[in-house]
């Protein structure tokens, strides 16, 4: 199994913490360094929310080793072959080390705020589909195009292409009727967010069905699953690091405390429960996780 570290960049993260996260990483022998796509803090905080392609580049060139990517980018913030693009700029300036990750994007606030389009569920996981077909077709012919519902591409050109041969496509989500289906059809990849093992097991085994009917080997396609991690050097640290970084997501009729218990319940996020964190590490494995990533919001205490 692989390690990866995950940035979530609307954390209020500078480029200076993540460039630290990202030689922290390689210097510690994590896989890779990925990061998610959103275009303000999930709180509207007016925190620093920087641009994954851009800030990726950047290390593309400060990095040797590890390998660098999105997890994921919502369908509807770029055009396909904007995306195709860009992505495989990023293989060449990374020398073969990026990992495009697309998803149906989900935070309805974040594109009202931006301007951008929100349909229905079921447009954007068609859309994505659609996206698929145009960034492999952009990735492998010369003067690709692509009639679909929703986009259109005419003998579009994308020079250079990229290192990898072939470069893969993630797709995350846990969408068991849709997602998965995409998944099964069109990804090399497929990222799982922080669900129980339980419900990891279940997925897989939506996926495998997936696979069979669309007559491909479940194991040709990577898994990865996502989990979250938050230390502090004391007691009251974590604390105030987990009221920082977790009260968006508290319930409107819990305390902090009565939060962070349920949540250390629920998840095992306490230090007494490590051995079980790791026992799951296990467990991951034995269900054919290929890479578990992890999240540290508190990035500038890991490049320590």
């Amino acid at each position: 199994m692989k390690f990866g570290v995950m940035v979530e960049n609307h954390f209020g993260y500078d480029y200076q913490t993540i460039y630290g996260i990202a030689i922290a990483a390689e210097r510690f022998g994590f896989d890779g360094l990925y990061m998610c796509d959103h275009l303000v803090n999930q709180n509207f905080a007016r925190l620093p929310c920087l641009d994954p392609y851009v800030a990726l580049g950047a290390l593309g060139s400060s990095t040797k080793k590890l390998r660098l990517g999105t997890l994921v980018t919502p369908v509807g913030f770029r055009y396909p072959s904007d995306v195709a693009k860009l992505a495989a700029s990023l293989d060449m300036i990374s020398n073969g080390r990026f990992q495009l990750g697309l998803g149906a994007g989900w935070n309805e606030p974040e594109y009202k705020a931006y301007g951008i389009p929100f349909p229905p569920v079921g447009q954007r996981t068609r859309q994505l589909r659609e996206a698929l077909q145009i960034v492999r077709l952009m990735w492998t012919e010369e003067e690709p195009s692509f009639k679909g519902r929703y986009f259109t591409i005419t003998e579009a050109q994308c020079n250079p292409k990229p290192v990898q041969r072939p470069a893969k496509i993630w797709v995350g989500g846990k969408g068991e009727k849709a997602i998965l289906k995409i998944v099964a059809e069109l990804a090399d990849g497929w990222n799982c967010l922080g669900t129980s093992l339980g419900e990891y097991e279940h997925l897989t085994g939506v996926l495998r069905g997936h696979c069979e009917r669309a007559g491909r080997r479940m194991e040709s396609i990577e898994r990865s699953y996502y989990g979250w991690f938050l230390a502090g050097r004391s007691e009251k640290e974590f604390e105030e690091l987990f009221e920082k970084h977790y009260a968006p997501f508290k319930r409107a009729d819990e305390t902090m405390r009565q939060f962070k218990d349920r949540i250390v319940q629920e998840e095992g996020r306490s230090s007494a429960q490590s051995t079980r964190q790791f026992n799951g590490c296990r467990d991951l494995r034995s269900l054919a996780s290929h890479i578990l990533s992890c999240t540290f919001p508190t990035g500038t205490r890991m490049a320590r």
